[in-house]
C-alpha cells in the first residue's frame, strides 16, 4: 500500500501528523518574532499568534479527532481518499496564507488569505453533520452547532475592533468540546483500564445531572463573554464552572489509574480546565490577578495536553497497536505540563518574564517533537492487524 492511500485511509493520520508538525512550526515562529524580531506575523502578532494557535494547531487535532470518531459513533463510513486530501488541502492552505500575507493589514491579499482560511471548518462541519443527521445521531448535533460558531468567530476575527472578542469565543468554544469530548472519554477510558487489571472499576462515576449542569455553565460562560458582561457576573460564573468542573474530576477518580499514562493524562488535561475557569473567575472579581493568565492555562495546559493525550491514545488503537505509550513517550506530557506551568505562571507575574516565555515555547516544542518522532512512522504505516483505516 503506498503512502498517500495509508495516509488517505482515516482522517486522525493527515491531521494528527500535521497538528504535530505546525505546533512546533508555529511556535518556533513566535519565539522568533519576540526574541529576534523575525517578520512573519504581520502587523497584528498577537491576533496573528492566537488564530493560528486556534484555527492552526488546535483545529487540526479537532478534525483529526472528528473524523475519525463520527464514523464510529454513526456507524457510516469515513471520509477517506480524495475528500479527504482536499479537505486537509484546506487547511494547509489556510496555514500558508497566514504566514504569506499581512491579514491584520489592509491589502487584497490578506483578505483573500482570510477568505481561503474561511472555507475549512465549513467544510469539516458538513463532513461531521452528514452522518449525524442522517443516522439520527442527535446526541452529537452540539459538535456541528460548536464547529459553526467557530466558524464565526473566525469571520469576526478578521475585524480587528472585534478580534480579542472573537480569540476569547473561539477558546470558549474549544473549551466547550473538551468538556463535551472529555466527559465521554475520561470515565470511559478510565473504568476500562480498571476493568482490565481486575480493579474496582465502579468506584468511578458520572452523573448525567452534573454533566447537564457543567456544560450549561460553560455555555452560559461563553454568552456572557460574548456580550461583555461585567467582570463580576463573567467571573462569578467562570467560578460555578470550575466547581462543576472538578466535582466531575474527582467522580472519575483519575487517580486510580496513576499507572497508565495514556489515561491519567486525560485527567491532567481535564484539571487544567478546572485551573482556567478558577483563574478567570478571580480575575473577574479581583485586580491583584492578571485577566489573561487563565488563557494560558487553558490554551498551553488544558488544550496542549489533551491534544498530545488523545493523538497518542487514538494513533496507538486506531493503527492496530496495545494502548501502551512507547518508552519515554511520558516525557511529552511532562513537557508540556513544565510549559503549561512556566506560561501560565509568566502571565501571574511569578516568574521572570524572558525566563519563562523562553522555557515555555520550548518545552512546548520538545513535546511535540517528541510526538512526531515516536508516532509520525505509526501514522505512516497502515495497521498492524490488516484491517482498514
Amino acid at each position: 500500500m503506498s503512502v498517500f492511500r495509508t495516509v488517505s485511509a482515516a482522517g486522525f493520520r493527515p491531521f494528527f501528523g500535521s497538528c504535530a508538525l505546525y505546533a512546533v512550526i508555529l511556535m518556533t515562529g513566535w519565539i522568533g518574532v519576540f526574541t529576534f524580531g523575525w517578520d512573519v506575523a504581520g502587523s497584528q502578532p498577537v491576533n496573528w499568534h492566537a488564530h493560528e494557535m486556534i484555527h492552526g494547531v488546535v483545529v487540526a487535532a479537532i478534525a483529526g479527532f472528528l473524523l475519525t470518531a463520527v464514523p464510529k459513533w454513526t456507524g457510516t463510513r469515513p471520509v477517506d481518499g480524495a475528500a479527504l486530501l482536499m479537505l486537509w488541502l484546506l487547511w494547509v492552505a489556510g496555514r500558508i496564507g497566514f504566514w504569506a500575507t499581512d491579514t491584520g493589514g489592509p491589502g487584497v491579499a490578506g483578505r483573500f488569505a482570510e477568505g481561503i482560511d474561511l472555507l475549512f471548518l465549513p467544510a469539516l462541519a458538513f463532513a461531521v453533520a452528514w452522518p449525524i443527521v442522517k443516522t439520527g445521531n442527535r446526541r452529537n448535533l452540539l459538535i456541528v452547532v460548536v464547529l459553526t460558531v467557530l466558524l464565526a468567530s473566525n469571520v469576526m476575527q478578521g475585524f480587528i475592533p472585534l478580534a480579542q472578542r472573537a480569540n476569547i469565543l473561539a477558546l470558549d468554544l474549544v473549551l466547550l468540546l473538551m468538556v463535551v469530548i472529555g466527559g465521554r472519554i475520561g470515565p470511559a477510558f478510565t473504568r476500562n483500564w480498571l476493568v482490565r487489571n481486575g480493579l474496582n472499576a465502579e468506584a468511578v462515576q458520572v452523573h448525567p445531572w452534573l454533566d447537564r449542569l457543567a456544560l450549561a455553565l460553560v455555555v452560559l460562560l461563553a454568552l456572557a463573554s460574548l456580550i461583555a458582561l461585567p467582570p463580576k457576573i463573567v467571573g462569578t460564573i467562570a467560578l460555578a464552572a470550575a466547581l462543576a468542573n472538578l466535582a466531575r474530576l474527582v467522580e472519575w477518580q483519575g487517580w486510580r489509574a496513576w499507572r497508565d499514562p495514556l489515561v491519567w493524562v486525560l485527567h491532567l488535561g481535564y484539571a487544567w480546565i478546572v485551573v482556567a475557569l478558577l483563574l478567570r473567575g478571580v480575575a473577574g472579581h479581583s485586580f491583584a490577578l492578571p485577566w489573561n493568565a487563565w488563557i494560558h492555562a487553558l490554551g498551553v495546559g488544558a488544550m496542549g495536553t489533551l491534544i498530545l493525550g488523545v493523538m497518542s491514545r487514538a494513533t496507538l488503537g486506531h493503527t492496530g497497536r496495545d494502548l501502551r505509550l512507547p518508552t519515554g513517550g511520558w516525557t511529552m506530557f511532562a513537557l508540556v505540563t513544565v510549559a503549561a506551568v512556566a506560561r501560565t505562571g509568566n502571565a501571574t507575574g511569578l516568574f521572570d518574564h524572558n525566563v519563562s516565555l523562553t522555557v515555555a515555547g520550548l518545552t512546548w516544542i520538545a513535546a511535540f517533537a517528541i510526538f512526531g518522532l515516536l508516532f509520525f512512522p505509526k501514522l505512516l504505516q497502515p495497521r498492524v492487524d490488516g484491517l482498514p483505516g
